[in-house]
């Protein structure tokens, strides 16, 4: 593992290296959740076709983590976070042209890799240079890269209708060709910042992980299909931009809580706190039945959201040896993979009804209960 960097000046350039790409991560995967139904009617899509643009997303996110994240790990961290902004920047510049279902297939394909390849590189190489005692805070800090999905939301509110869906992805590329530009700056100065880890076994590495892989895409998959199943939820209700601001940054507060947590009682115990929040909150929400309790619901739970958002990328770092970019990254995203059908086995359930919505919540609040209590018994934080 690279040398810890130690001053405040490094670490802050550090962390806005790893932030800035993180960032766009978050509004593209946000921003075709609010534009699904601008984009079925532009392109007249048959339900099936809407299915299979939404599985090349999910699918393109597994795949980049796991091709960009294993080069990662072999070739550098800091060369893959320039090379995943180049692909990031061709993806949404073909959406923007787009002609057909076919090239909006494609286009969203190859933006997916980049999105996958994000996370894995951008926690892995921050976790590396910041030293123990501040690895969660930091961890914490980056996820506020998740407010991408903020600006989506606005984004797909105010600037939609006056320049269009192709405006909207086309004007992603000024600030993506500038963010480009200030990385490559960064990593220029950074010591070591494209270093690569020794060669391993990638075999013997999956192995040796393989528990523990299991447990964080668990984790990956309960947590964010939390956080899922509550966009497209709240998406729906009555909402003004007061209400979209309270909904996306109540994740903030939650994830430095969730730092705080962790430094002081570990992460099982932090997680049994998510649990048991989660499973008050839904059960609350269930048994009240009312539109007030729904509304309260969706902007509470951000906030409860926050705890284990901010702190999967330094746990997943520190559980994973060799590899550790690929397996932590294709953990996180297959684990998204996974959460991003939640609204369709609500929906398969019959749970979208009658406030029953609340009760899979719940289930899920049981799921990482039980993980809380693995990780709490297995190790100490």
């Amino acid at each position: 593992m690279p040398a810890v960097v130690n001053s405040p000046e490094s670490a802050a350039r550090v962390y806005w290296t790893a932030f800035i790409g993180l960032f766009f991560d978050y509004y593209d995967l946000y921003l075709f959740v609010y534009l699904a139904n601008t984009l079925t009617a532009a392109f007249a899509l048959t339900t099936s076709q809407s299915n299979w643009l939404q599985f090349m997303g999910l699918a393109g996110v597994g795949v980049g983590a796991l091709l960009f994240g294993y080069l990662a790990d072999r070739f550098g961290r800091g060369r893959m976070m320039l090379a995943v902004f180049a692909v990031y920047a061709a993806g949404i510049a073909g959406l923007s042209l787009a002609w057909s279902y076919e090239s909006l297939l494609v286009f969203r394909l190859l933006a997916s890799l980049s999105l996958g390849a994000e996370w894995g590189i951008s926690h892995t190489y921050l976790t590396e240079r910041v030293d123990c005692a501040r690895r969660y805070r930091f961890s914490a800090l980056l996820q506020f890269s998740i407010l991408g999905g903020l600006l989506a939301a606005l984004a797909a509110r105010h600037a939609l209708p006056v320049i269009g869906w192709r405006g909207l992805f086309a004007l992603s590329i000024v600030p993506v060709a500038m963010l480009s530009a200030v990385r490559w700056r960064m990593l220029a100065t950074e010591p070591g910042a494209g270093s690569a880890e020794p060669r391993a076994n990638l075999l013997s590495a999956i192995r040796a992980n393989g528990r523990p892989f299991l447990l964080c895409l668990a984790l990956a998959s309960l947590t964010i299909a939390s956080g899922t199943i509550n966009v497209f939820y709240a998406r729906d209700l009555p909402q003004s931009t007061l209400y979209t601001v309270l909904f996306w940054g109540n994740v903030a507060p939650g994830m430095l809580a969730g730092a705080w947590v962790v430094r002081r009682w570990g992460v099982g115990r932090a997680l049994a706190l998510y649990a048991t929040g989660l499973l008050i909150l839904s059960l609350g929400a269930w048994q009240s039945g009312s539109a007030r309790a729904g509304w309260w619901f969706a902007v509470i739970l951000p906030l409860l959201n926050g705890l284990p958002f901010g702190l999967m990328g330094a746990w997943f770092n520190e559980v994973f040896g060799d590899f550790r970019t690929m397996l932590s990254g294709a953990a996180y995203n297959l684990g998204r993979i996974l959460a991003g059908f939640a609204p369709v086995l609500i929906t398969a359930l019959g749970l979208h009804e009658n406030g029953r919505y609340f009760l899979f919540t719940a289930g899920l609040g049981m799921g990482v209960l039980g993980l809380a209590g693995i990780i709490g018994g297995g190790r100490r934080g």
